[in-house]
C-alpha cells in the first residue's frame, strides 16, 4: 500500500481510536510530551501487551495533527505472520491498511541468537532509514492478565539500529477485552468504569547489560517502573 495512505489510515485510526477509549475508558494519556523528544529520528516504541485493543490504545497516544503525519507515521507495528492469513481476511485488510510489519517466528532458535538476523531484517532495515516502530516485548499475554516472560527481540533491534527506546506502560487494559474477558466489552466498560491509563517515560539511549536477555529485561523494568 502507498506510503500516503498508511500515513492517513494511520491518522484516522489515532483520532478514532482515542475518541473512543477517552468515552468508554476515560484514557488518560501522561508523559506526552516526551514523544517529542524523539520526533526527529529512529524509535522504538516499547510497551506492556494485555489486551486485544492495545493497538488501538497505542495509536491513541499518538499526536493527531499535522506532527504525527509529518514527523512519526508511518509507525509500523510489528506483527506475527500468521495474523495475516487469508482465513481472517478482515484482519489482514485491517494490519495492510495500518501498515503492519509481518514477523516470520524462527524455524529453529540459535544459541548465538543468530536467528533474529532473518527474524527482524525488515524493521532493523526500517530503522535504520530512520523510521519508528510499536513493539510489544512480550509478544503476547496469559488468560489472567499477567505478562508472559520477556523476548529479547526489542533488545536485539537497539543493538543492530541504535535506536532510542521510548518505554511505555499501559494500565489497565488487562480488564477490557483481553483473554481474562469476553473479547467483547464488558459492560463496566461500556458504562465507562474500566479505566485505561497511559504513561509514556523519558527515551532510553543507552543500556547497562550487554546480553540481550539482561537488556531486554532493562527495558521491561523500565516499562513497569514507570507509575
Amino acid at each position: 500500500m502507498p506510503k500516503f495512505l498508511i500515513k492517513i489510515s494511520q491518522l484516522s485510526f489515532c483520532c478514532f481510536s482515542f475518541l473512543v477509549l477517552k468515552i468508554f475508558t476515560r484514557l488518560k494519556i501522561e508523559g506526552q510530551e516526551n514523544i517529542k523528544e524523539v520526533e526527529d529520528g529512529p524509535v522504538i516504541f516499547a510497551s506492556n501487551h494485555n489486551s486485544f485493543i492495545d493497538s488501538g490504545i497505542s495509536a491513541a497516544v499518538m499526536p493527531k495533527n499535522i506532527t504525527y503525519l509529518k514527523k512519526i507515521a508511518p509507525l509500523r507495528f510489528l506483527v506475527m505472520d500468521k495474523y495475516f492469513s487469508w482465513k481472517i481476511l478482515p484482519v489482514r485488510i485491517f494490519l495492510e491498511m495500518m501498515g503492519a510489519i509481518k514477523v516470520k517466528k524462527a524455524k529453529v532458535k540459535l544459541e548465538d541468537n543468530s536467528h533474529l538476523h532473518e527474524v527482524l531484517s525488515e524493521p532493523v532495515k526500517f530503522l535504520k532509514q530512520g523510521g519508528k516502530i510499536w513493539i510489544y516485548p512480550e509478544g503476547g499475554f496469559h488468560k489472567d492478565g499477567t505478562p508472559k516472560k520477556i523476548r529479547i527481540g526489542v533488545a536485539f533491534l537497539r543493538q543492530q539500529t541504535e535506536a532510542p527506546i521510548l518505554p511505555i506502560r499501559i494500565i489497565g487494559n488487562d480488564k477490557v477485552m483481553s483473554k481474562v474477558v469476553s473479547f467483547l466489552p464488558k459492560l463496566t466498560t461500556m458504562i465507562g468504569l474500566n479505566k485505561i491509563r497511559v504513561i509514556i517515560g523519558k527515551p532510553i539511549y543507552s543500556l547497562e547489560n550487554s546480553s540481550l536477555e539482561d537488556a531486554s529485561n532493562e527495558i521491561m523494568r523500565s516499562i513497569y517502573g514507570l507509575k
